[in-house]
């Protein structure tokens, strides 16, 4: 195969890797590309997990990187921890309580003078290549346009849909600026297999392509758990609280209530105020938000985590049937059962299926519930098969195996034509 002149896909290049083999060495890019991102660590979101683990794959000299400063970066803080440097292209603005629709709009103001330094920064660093992730439409409207200014290739990330979530004047906005981007993009990579069959039904032609959530440590050996305590389960959730898993949330925190062994460890770096509002605080129910060092050590300190999946909510039917949690590939490698609280027309419980990687309750029903975690409860013999299989399927998201693909496909664009707008 000759990855330089055709269009590859993640399995092409798996395959052109070898990258079941041990060893391999990881692939350089042939030129030098432009990562635009709205979030870098340390802030406490998915989006910052996700953009860090997949910088851990490149060298300080295949890639510049773009980004929005905020609060969570420190003032000095100028490279990464892998030695790239970051450029801060605009700031976090503070939203105040009244007049928010107001700053949003005047945020768009800020597109033109984003746009010249993101293209300034490419041509003072030779790329030849914008990769712009989303959900910041702001800057994703930028680095196209700054693509388009200097006639350079240009891909986009996709974490979540965008058009089919936006209403109003953003739904205009998305209606111009999403399938712009797509016809732009040598490739549109998205966060999941779902998604990108999804899209691919919408939008033929275009090359969707999944860039799967990652992490950067190495995979740990099987570990067997501990007992569970007879007087007690200690559930952990992990992950943001929003539209895409307030119902089933609130259904365990229903059973939390009306089952007294039950100790809910809830890690989030929700607010409390919020937490409180939504109803996800109480007796027995502890918030922690710990460290991305500390994190598996605390999801080992429970005998269950538990995976919920909004069945219904505030986003529209494609956001339910397509996402998969970032947080789930921590929760694989912490070698805990995990009870998935999710509906059958969504990607994670096909996902889940194929890995048997996890118990699912697939109904909205609290007593459902009740009956998988006393089920798994008293059957060791399948706590023991589930882990193992998470820790088989978790290898799929290291990151070593996610960049070098990301990688070769990149590497393919550059001798075919640039694609138009």
């Amino acid at each position: 195969m000759i990855v330089s002149q055709q269009t590859v896909t993640s399995g092409d290049a798996e395959e052109f890797l070898g990258l079941t083999q041990p060893g391999k060495e990881m692939p350089r890019l042939r030129e030098r590309v432009l990562i635009v991102t709205p979030v870098m660590p340390p802030a406490p979101i998915a989006g910052s997990f996700i953009i860090r683990n997949l910088l851990s794959g490149f060298a300080p000299d295949e890639i510049t990187v773009a980004t929005e400063w905020t609060r969570h970066n420190p003032p000095e803080q100028t490279h990464d921890e892998f030695g790239h440097r970051i450029h801060y292209i605009t700031r976090e603005w503070e939203r105040p309580r009244r007049g928010r629709r107001y700053v949003l709009w005047m945020r768009w103001a800020e597109v033109p003078g984003i746009t010249r330094r993101i293209a300034a920064l490419a041509r003072e660093h030779n790329c030849k290549m914008i990769l712009a992730f989303f959900p910041d439409e702001r800057l994703l409207l930028s680095a196209w346009r700054a693509a388009e200014k200097l006639c350079i290739r240009f891909c986009s990330y996709f974490h979540n849909t965008y058009r089919e979530n936006r209403s109003g004047w953003e739904r205009w906005i998305a209606d111009y600026l999403q399938p712009r981007v797509f016809r732009r993009s040598d490739y549109v990579f998205v966060m999941s297999k779902g998604m990108s069959a999804a899209w691919a039904t919408h939008y033929p032609g275009i090359n969707f392509e999944p860039l799967t959530h990652t992490y950067s440590e190495p995979t740990p050996e099987y570990a067997p758990a501990p007992a569970w305590p007879r007087d007690q389960i200690r559930v952990g959730f992990l992950g943001s609280v929003n539209h895409s898993n307030l119902d089933a949330l609130g259904r365990f925190r229903q059973l939390v209530a009306e089952w007294p062994e039950l100790r809910w460890n809830l890690y989030s770096n929700a607010a409390p105020w919020f937490l409180e509002k939504v109803g996800l605080c109480g007796e027995r129910i502890t918030h922690i938000s710990p460290s991305d060092e500390d994190l598996i050590g605390e999801l080992q300190k429970n005998d269950l985590l538990i995976l919920p999946h909004g069945f219904t909510g505030g986003l529209m039917p494609i956001e339910y049937e397509t996402i998969f949690p970032t947080r789930t590939v921590p929760l694989l490698l912490a070698q805990r059962p995990i009870v998935a609280h999710s509906p059958d027309f969504s990607y994670l419980n096909h996902w889940l299926r194929e890995h048997r990687c996890a118990e699912i309750v697939a109904t909205a029903d609290v007593q459902a519930l009740r009956q998988a975690i006393k089920t798994l409860r008293n059957n060791p013999l399948r706590q023991t098969e589930l882990i193992q299989n998470g820790l088989a399927a978790v290898r799929q998201f290291e990151a070593a195996r996610v960049v070098a693909k990301l990688k070769v496909m990149l590497n393919s664009c550059w001798d075919r034509p640039i694609p138009k707008s």
